[in-house]
């Protein structure tokens, strides 16, 4: 009696290991196996920029890694698409809006980036890694810049008031394309 009892309950429990072993195995087929680690978000000249354009730039705000679609939105319909473009660094005023973009220059043409940039009139300032600036050099650059941002804004105040010519024989501005005046 014991033998009918045993081979049932031998097979029973068989057959349970044999469906917890193919539901596992298809559970990894179906889980992408995927390896990560941490890893810095800065390193090397990216590090010693950032640091730089934090120590030189007291009463901005500076952000590193920012993806274009965080401070750039598309005109018009179809939206283009930002890709995945990332800024190195976008150096903000105390209102969070873009003054520059910072960039190590990497060697590689990036024309598509520019050309975004240029297209929002947002300055792109590039340095080599190998020629860092220093804290005031920095400073003095966005300075500069801010300084041409407002001069800028002042003669397109100055045109509207003319009726949005501009100069004379200059025509007026159509359309929502915001040309760069820096």
């Amino acid at each position: 009696m014991d033998s009918t009892i045993l081979l049932p309950a031998a097979v029973t429990a068989l057959l349970v290991l044999l469906a917890f072993f193919v539901w596992v195995s298809r559970r990894r087929q179906r889980t992408p196996t995927i390896s990560v680690r941490p890893r810095p978000v800065l390193d090397g000249a990216r590090r010693r920029l950032y640091e730089t354009l934090q120590a030189g730039l007291p009463n901005h705000r500076v952000l590193a890694r920012v993806p274009f679609s965080a401070f750039l939105e598309p005109r018009g319909k179809p939206p283009l698409a930002l890709g995945d473009q990332i800024a190195d660094f976008l150096v903000c005023d105390s209102q969070f809006r873009v003054v520059a973009v910072a960039e190590l220059a990497d060697g590689r043409q990036h024309s598509e980036r520019d050309a975004l940039l240029r297209d929002a009139a947002l300055p792109l300032v590039r340095w080599a890694p190998d020629s860092l600036p220093v804290a005031s050099e920095v400073r003095e650059t966005i300075r500069d810049l801010e300084s041409l941002r407002a001069m800028s804004e002042h003669v397109d105040d100055d045109s509207a008031d003319d009726g949005g010519g501009g100069l004379p024989d200059e025509p007026p501005m159509h359309g929502d394309r915001r040309e760069p005046h820096l």
